[in-house]
């Protein structure tokens, strides 16, 4: 057993350091010989959409790839699962060593190992069903837009082409939510790319639900979403679970929606913390690059923020939603009065500090629920999206003129926020109003009064479910802090005696928006009274990790599985630190202080209470070196690898008590035994060296705390000379321990 636990172990240890098979970018360095001819390859709409965007249909980024170089590379590898002509690239399953070979093709530019996994950007969907008899056309999601505006001017979206990436959408074609666009024909286009087909009626539910924020209607005749009248284009981009290839998809969904002529895609979709580090959040991801090409050529993007606002260890958003032109949008409750960032939402600024999210919308949303035929009411950015893509289709069907890039600047002018934004609200939630011409000019609510000590924000009128919005910029033009606060008659005071010269403070209140510089010293601000920082953060810029090692403290306990010698209660207690490089691979090492007792109980003596008993005692200095697998789609973690330590205290005690016997050679009472405690200490109690191999399963709670068994085999001896009572070397305890670990990231 012990020679085929020792086979396996080394086994499992040399398969993870050999080639396997992984997915690869393979970029190329030209198009050499190639043809193009856009007015057969484009649809009309999209033709139509270039030459009013000045966009050019014959840019290099169009053409194909050349295929000689596409089959070379294919003949190396297990399979080319996606093209992107705009990345002049294909996504690839290869080995290692054949990859290597790939790279050293003359027409090869670079491989690079694809490291981005796909996530959806929904918390949850709850069935709630949506009560009857409304005397509204409109839901709460929508009024926060001021929907009302477009709904009088019969505006819908009609002339726009949405195209929607997601994971599925079953029921699309049967759910009465949809059944406007089916019997209208506005479903134009469908495409399945991890299948390769055109159904994409199936899979995940999060597509159906999201596109009833954009255009479904329920059975009441309510709108879930403003873009009722839009042509739309269903893309299945995501499969779960599917670590490495949704990225190629994604690139490769936005060049189909560009082919078939989208005015906007929604992507509620997302890659982030499970295998990105916050510093990669800077625009320059892949699928990043893929959305800033779809703006070049007209197409406006709504991207999820995404949900990772309630980890502190992320604190930013999440890629393609950090691309420079790309809409960006966060979450807020889903409450007409009190303005609130929504737990979940992701925080800006990006790795490279510019200001996102652009705007935000309800991260709570009433949404067609596929699985019954009804609706639901369902959480997340995935949904703030969606509504916004929604709105931005009536928003253009009114300024028809304007290009994408122009149109991500006048959603964000509509905002009710504008110019003041920070990294929970951005600018704030689009308004309708201001593309109906409705939107009235806003009136000086408040003045902001220099004093000697600071600043005071002065308001002239309190206004009912009100509040104010303040943040503090610095030259750079990143935010120091930002604040929201109830006003009351009193006014806010800003004291700025620690804060540094150069700043200026920005405030928007009931629509108005003023700021002026602040001076002083260096350091924070303090603001007083009524004053809540917003989503909970500290008021500063929060510091983004780089790249590197993760830290962790472990706690374990187990218990070492008894043999015909050492039968008694023999335990093992650890605690230390460990370091991970990695993300769904992982690389780690660890230090810590191990405690262990082993038992020997004398059967023979079971006439008296009391046995004859053997305690060996060690504390233990132990060094482990492992390897990790996050299995992101259940939360579990798999950790292989093998320890060893210094015995840095070996202790032995053996007790021998001798009973007292009346005359007849009966035992007496246990207390009247004598015990005999003999000790021994260093070599001759046990050994100077442990080591073994070990492997753990966890299950992992909000990327905080690892809950887990694990068992470990020990491969040295504990008892290595025979100089104690039954400590000879064939009496070792055994080599199998089991036990519960507790590691925090900390």
């Amino acid at each position: 057993m012990k020679r085929l636990f020792i086979i396996a172990i080394l086994a499992l240890l040399a398969t993870a350091g050999m080639a396997q098979e992984k997915c690869y970018w393979v970029f190329f360095t030209d198009k050499n010989d190639t043809q193009f001819d856009p007015y057969s390859y484009f649809d009309a709409k999209a033709i139509e959409r270039y030459q009013q965007s000045g966009a050019d249909l014959y840019d290099i980024s169009n053409y194909p790839l050349n295929g000689s170089y596409v089959n070379a590379v294919n003949a190396y590898s297990t399979e080319v699962f996606g093209e992107s002509r705009w990345l002049n690239a294909i996504g690839i399953e290869a080995t290692d060593d054949n990859a290597t070979l790939i790279a050293q093709f003359p027409f090869v530019d670079r491989v690079q190992e694809i490291v981005s996994n796909g996530t959806v950007a929904r918390i949850e969907a709850k069935c709630k069903e949506i009560g009857s008899n409304y005397n509204d056309i409109l839901t709460d999601q929508l009024k926060r837009f001021g929907g009302q505006h477009f709904i009088d001017k019969g505006i819908n979206g009609k002339g726009l082409r949405i195209c929607v990436m997601d994971g599925g959408f079953p029921k699309v074609d049967t759910h009465p939510a949809f059944k406007h666009l089916r019997d209208n024909n506005q479903i134009v286009k469908t495409y399945n790319f991890p299948n390769r087909k055109e159904n994409v009626y199936g899979w995940s539910t999060h597509g159906t639900m999201v596109l009833s924020c954009i255009a479904g209607i329920n059975d009441e005749g309510q709108m879930l979403g403003l873009a009722t009248g839009a042509e739309f284009l269903l893309a299945r981009t995501e499969i779960d679970p599917e670590p490495f290839k949704e990225e190629v998809w994604w690139a490769q969904g936005a060049e189909w929606a560009d082919k078939n002529g989208a005015d906007i895609i929604n992507s509620s979709l997302g890659y982030g913390k499970d295998r990105h580090w916050t510093k990669d959040m800077d625009g320059t991801s892949y699928v990043a690059k893929a959305a800033q090409k779809a703006v070049e050529k007209g197409i406006l993007i709504c991207n999820s923020a995404g949900n990772e606002g309630d980890d502190k260890r992320w604190m930013t958003i999440i890629t393609p939603a950090d691309a420079e032109n790309v809409l960006c949008v966060g979450g807020i409750d889903n409450d007409l009065e009190d303005y609130r960032h929504i737990a979940f939402s992701s925080y800006g600024p990006t790795a490279d500090k510019r200001m996102k999210p652009n705007v935000v919308a309800f991260g709570i949303a009433e949404v067609a629920e596929p699985n019954n035929g009804r609706y639901s009411n369902a959480a997340g950015t995935s949904f703030s999206s969606p509504l916004t893509a929604g709105f931005c289709a009536c928003a253009w069907q009114t300024m028809r003129d304007k290009t994408a890039l122009e149109m991500k600047a006048e959603i964000e002018k509509s905002a009710d926020l504008y110019p003041y934004f920070d990294y929970a609200f951005g600018y704030g939630v689009p308004q309708a109003a201001y593309f109906t011409g409705e939107q009235k000019p806003a009136e000086r609510s408040f003045n902001l009064v220099q004093e000697k000590d600071g600043v005071k924000i002065m308001f002239s009128t309190i206004v009912k479910n009100q509040d104010v919005f303040f943040n503090v910029e610095g030259e750079d033009g990143v935010l120091l802090g930002y604040y929201k606060a109830s006003p009351d008659s009193t006014g806010v005071k800003l004291f700025n005696k620690d804060l540094g010269d150069g700043k200026k403070l920005n405030v928007s209140y009931n629509g108005f928006y003023d700021s002026c510089p602040i001076s002083g010293h260096g350091g924070d601000i303090t603001v007083v009274p009524n004053t809540r920082r917003v989503g909970g953060q500290d008021g500063t810029f929060p510091k983004i990790k780089e790249e590197g090692w993760q830290k962790s403290t472990f706690f374990q306990y187990d218990y070492n599985i008894g043999n015909a010698t050492w039968n008694g209660f023999n335990r093992h207690f650890a605690f230390g630190r460990r370091w991970f490089y990695g993300k769904t691979y992982k690389i780690g090492m660890g230090l810590g202080l191990d405690w262990n007792r082993y038992v020997h109980l004398d059967k023979d003596s079971d006439i008296h209470p009391f046995h004859d008993q053997t305690i060996m005692r060690n504390m233990q200095i132990r060094g482990e070196l492992m390897q990790r697998v996050v299995i992101r789609l259940w939360g579990i973690n798999w950790d292989l690898g093998v320890y060893g330590g210094i015995n840095a205290i070996r202790r032995v005690k053996v007790v021998d008590k001798t009973y007292v016997t009346d005359d007849m050679g009966q035992p007496l009472p246990p207390e009247t035994c004598r015990t005999k405690y003999t000790m021994y200490n260093g070599v001759k109690a046990m050994n100077l060296f442990e080591y073994g191999a070990a492997t753990r399963i966890s299950y992992s709670i909000a990327n905080m705390l690892n809950i887990g068994v694990y068992g470990s085999y020990r491969l040295s001896p504990v008892i290595t000379k025979d100089d104690i009572l039954i400590g000879t070397k064939a009496n070792n305890p055994s080599p199998w321990s089991v036990g519960i670990e507790f590691e925090f990231a900390l």
